[in-house]
């Protein structure tokens, strides 16, 4: 067990210090049993306050230092024998002024230097179970696992001292968390690694270290120690966390409690709000003692500190009368051990009639318990009246907690009758016997049986024009086995994985046989987008994009897809809500993820034959959006908001109670198809390239129209007065208005028009955060770099920038922070100033903000990615404002590529390899 390193950090008397001398400190840092401390090299000086001014300065303040210690401690100072050490833990305030001794070694006689700037501590958790705990000082652009404590605030690695942020009084445990630990003692681990190091940085897989302010109270708890041979009880009263041992906080000092949530990858650190432990056992003490009637055995009674040593005759009546009233505050442990007191531990055995209707299943249910049969809801009615069941021979059973709480959540009540979900079908057959449960869940256990065999089931694919990976045409058969069952479910790939395809495949199935249309929903920035994937890899499947003033659905229900967007549904929801529809999906669902919006409420109202989810976050903030999502998916699925709250927001999220979320997990796992990038890395090429269509709000078009005109008419006069070569400066100035314009409007209108760019680039920036990604963005333009920089920040996005006046030393400082910080997620840069010789191995994500025609320039920036010692695939995204001279380029390096290919030169010089016909159809409207 990796604990018993730790058995140091119990609550114990520090280190008893011996009186030292002072002086033998001031050359050589050594270490013992206690830690660090100094000794001279020279063994034959001879130092004496009045010799000081002999020495250069920073000896020379040394040593007064040195002088301070020793009046205050009565220290004699004596060079020429052996005195005690002066520990640097006591007086870290030395360090700084040895920073300037030039004759400061090691043990071997080597020079010592400091380490400019600061380092830190990271505590890193790899490999599988037993998972080794690491404890790195990590420098700039290095790591180092070999190093020694000086004091609380610097460190020792090879011939170099690095100052850290103050670790704290307890510095000297941190060479414990260098510990194996085993995976379901993770949390212990991390628990007391945060109580002793509240600001140390974790790294354990992709999980996010999240700081929570509320306290999370520990369970008063009561423990049935044992019954000795006189029959009396030996009970402890103490308090315990959820997932935590009994004795844990018994046996450590801990005041920082961490969780993992496996359902959202965050580790969670929070305060410990202890009640005094005098308070509960006076609480306890006063009921076992406070009414008895045997005066008698009160003198045999024993306390000590929180354990009870109870008598037959008052334990008898504690446990008979009393013990009910302690239930509903305290758990219990140990209850098994009270048979003599006719208090028993059971174990119920549940029994069901049921009939199959619609969504549910309907009937009686009861629960046996020692032989005796008993309706399921007048146990739970009991439990939670007295906190046991009395049996007929006088026994009082105690049934587990959690097992009731499991069969709430469960079962629902109707009438006089039970009704049980299909999707708990998989739950409850794990509460029933094996017999019982063949009778009444085989048609389920095939269903839920058939996702597990997917990887086996050949399926035929459509004709769609493209090559699907092998993880695409695991979504196409899990997506296809959700419509033949019509169940309902959200495809959670990562971005960049093709959700589009898989989703495009699927209807490719469906039309043109089918006769009802489909409805796909979706923030407005994916409109040109879905066109553009229909277009490229089905264009038999027609559809018309019900969007703008223009929009017809009477005219959209003839295509076998309508496209539109989350606002437009809100708003037209009238008349969607009596429309028909095979398939209505979800783009980008958590823009419906509120429970009481407006777009989530009209999502509801769309009547659909099979329903779908596209997402690569699915749950963004907290459950009640998995709880919004799934109550579109399939209804039946969880009954109210305030039900769902109740059984697993709540004890999932404030309570930590991994049983439930493990139920949770079982419960929506089959219809939420998760693939990180990382899971399929083996089936992607090193790099992928796509563009993202934008569409420029009203705003932004008019302003744009207004200045193209202008430019296109004065270009035209210039060229035919002056000659194309001539006009070269005029049509740069054009050209880069209107690139402004389309991708940072604001810096030519006063910031009173905004682009439509930005809020694209942050939905995209934000999603891929969400799922751990670190990101390159670039722009031409240093309004752009600013704007981005805004919303970066008003969105929470830890990021760094770089420009070319950026400092080489600031670069390199920026550079380290972005490789090596997990938080700093985006790295902000012009196109110039990314170009050449950066590593940023750490992102997998390159956004170019405003493209240009000089595509030897993006591809040298999203190489600043994609180099050597990148082990990702690394996704690079083209932002191209529609109907702009963005688009215009675009399509003329698709007609040039030979063109383009040899422009190696600046953007100038490439404007000289344009004719005039190229100028127009860049202008044109």
């Amino acid at each position: 067990m990796f604990l018993a390193p730790f058995e140091q950090l119990k609550r114990k008397p520090a280190f008893e210090r011996k009186e030292r001398n002072a002086e033998e400190l001031l050359f050589q840092i050594l270490f013992d049993d206690h830690g660090a401390y100094l000794e001279t090299v020279n063994r034959n000086l001879r130092v004496i306050a009045a010799d000081y001014r002999q020495y250069s300065g920073p000896v020379r303040e040394v040593l007064r230092a040195l002088e301070t210690i020793q009046q205050k401690n009565s220290f004699v100072i004596d060079w020429e024998k052996n005195p005690d050490q002066v520990y640097l833990a006591d007086y870290d305030f030395l360090l700084w002024q040895l920073r300037e001794c030039s004759n400061l070694v090691n043990e071997q006689g080597k020079n010592l230097l400091f380490a400019p700037g600061e380092g830190k501590i990271i505590v890193r958790l790899e490999g599988e179970s037993p998972l080794q705990g690491q404890v790195i000082l990590q420098h700039e652009n290095q790591e180092f696992t070999n190093w020694q404590l000086i004091s609380e605030s610097y460190l020792l690695s090879e011939n170099q001292i690095y100052q850290v942020k103050p670790l704290g009084s307890n510095f000297k445990h941190l060479p414990l968390f260098q510990a194996s630990v085993p995976v379901p003692d993770v949390e212990k681990y991390l628990s007391l690694l945060f109580s002793s190091f509240p600001e140390v940085m974790v790294q354990y897989r992709d999980y996010q270290t999240v700081t929570l302010p509320e306290p999370l109270p520990p369970q008063p708890t009561l423990i049935f120690e044992k019954i000795d041979e006189n029959n009396a009880l030996y009970l402890r009263v103490t308090q315990v966390l959820p997932n935590f041992d009994v004795d844990f906080l018994e046996q450590y000092e801990v005041d920082k409690i961490v969780n993992l949530n496996d359902l959202e990858n965050t580790i969670s650190v929070r305060p410990v709000a202890y009640q005094p432990y005098a308070d509960l056992v006076n609480e306890v003490v006063s009921l076992v003692t406070g009414k008895t009637k045997s005066k008698k055995a009160l003198h045999s009674f024993y306390q000590e500190d929180n354990l009870l040593v109870i008598p037959e005759p008052i334990a008898r009546d504690f446990l008979r009368n009393q013990l009910p009233y302690l239930l509903h505050k305290y758990q219990l442990f140990g209850a098994e051990k009270l048979k003599s007191y006719k208090i028993a531990a059971v174990k119920p055995k549940l029994l069901l009639m049921l009939r199959s209707s619609i969504d549910f299943l309907e009937g009686d249910a009861s629960l046996e318990l020692q032989g005796q049969k008993f309706s399921l809801f007048d146990v739970i009615q009991q439990y939670h009246k007295n906190r046991y069941i009395q049996l007929s021979d006088g026994t009082q059973a105690i049934l587990n907690e959690k097992y009731i709480q499991r069969l709430e959540r469960l079962f629902k009540k109707k009438k006089d009758k039970v009704k049980l979900s299909f999707f708990d079908l998989p739950l409850v057959e794990e509460l029933l016997e094996e017999k019982i449960a063949n009778e009444y869940f085989a048609r389920s256990r095939d269903v839920f049986q058939g996702f597990n065999d997917l990887k086996k089931k050949k399926v035929k694919l459509p004709a769609v024009q493209a090559q699907l990976r092998p993880y695409q045409e695991q979504g196409f058969k899990w997506l296809h086995y959700l419509h033949q069952h019509q169940l309902g479910g959200c495809l959670a790939d990562d971005m960049g994985l093709g959700k589009t395809l898989q989703a495009i495949t699927m209807l490719s199935t469906v039309y043109p046989a089918q006769q009802q249309p489909s409805l796909i929903v979706m923030p407005k920035s994916l409109l040109f987008n879905w066109e553009n994937e229909l277009r490229k890899f089905n264009p038999a499947l027609t559809s018309y994009t019900y969007y703008a003033t223009t929009r017809d659905l009477a005219e959209a229900v003839k295509h076998h897809l309508i496209l539109t967007t989350y606002a437009i549904l809100r708003n037209d929801i009238e008349k969607f809500k009596e429309q028909a529809f095979y398939y209505t999906i979800l783009d980008e669902s958590q823009n419906a993820k509120n429970l009481n919006s407006q777009v989530s409420k009209a999502v509801l109202l769309l009547n659909g034959q099979h329903r779908l989810a596209l997402s690569g976050t699915p749950v963004e903030n907290n459950l009640t959006e998995l709880y919004t999502l799934f109550r579109y998916l399939n209804p039946a699925m969880f009954g109210s908001a305030d039900e769902f709250n109740r059984y697993y927001t709540l004890p999932i999220q404030q309570n930590s109670d991994k049983e439930v979320a493990a139920e949770l997990r079982r419960k929506v796992y089959p219809f939420i198809l998760r693939r990180l990038k990382k899971d399929v890395i083996q089936e992607l090429p090193s790099k992928i390239e796509q563009t993202l269509f934008v569409e420029m709000a009203e705003e932004q078009q008019r302003l744009y129209e207004e200045r193209r005109r202008y430019y296109q008419t004065f270009l035209k006069n210039q060229i035919i007065q002056e000659g194309i070569q001539k006009a070269q400066f005029f049509i740069l100035q054009a050209l880069t208005e209107l690139r402004q314009i389309a991708s940072v409007p604001e810096s030519k209108s006063d910031n009173l028009v905004s682009s439509a760019k930005r809020e694209v680039l942050l939905e995209n920036i934000l999603d891929a955060a969400a799922n751990g990604h670190k990101m390159l963005v670039f722009t031409n333009f240093l309004n752009g770099m600013e704007l981005i920089g805004q919303d970066l920040n008003q969105a929470g996005i830890d990021f760094v920038e770089m420009t070319g006046s950026t400092s080489t030393r600031t670069r390199q400082e920026r550079v380290t922070r972005f490789q090596q910080d997990p938080q700093c997620r985006v790295f902000l840069m012009t196109l110039k100033t990314g170009g050449v010789g950066l590593n940023l191995t750490a992102a997998d994500m390159v956004f170019i903000f405003d493209p240009w025609w000089n595509t030897a320039a993006e591809n040298q920036a999203i190489d600043r990615a994609h180099r050597i010692g990148q082990d990702k695939t690394v996704f690079s995204y083209r932002l191209i404002t529609k109907n702009t001279i963005e688009e215009k380029i675009m399509h003329l390096q698709e007609k040039k590529k030979e063109l383009f290919a040899n422009i190696i030169a600046s953007d100038s010089a490439s404007i000289k390899s344009l004719s005039e016909t190229d100028i127009e159809f860049m202008l044109g409207a």
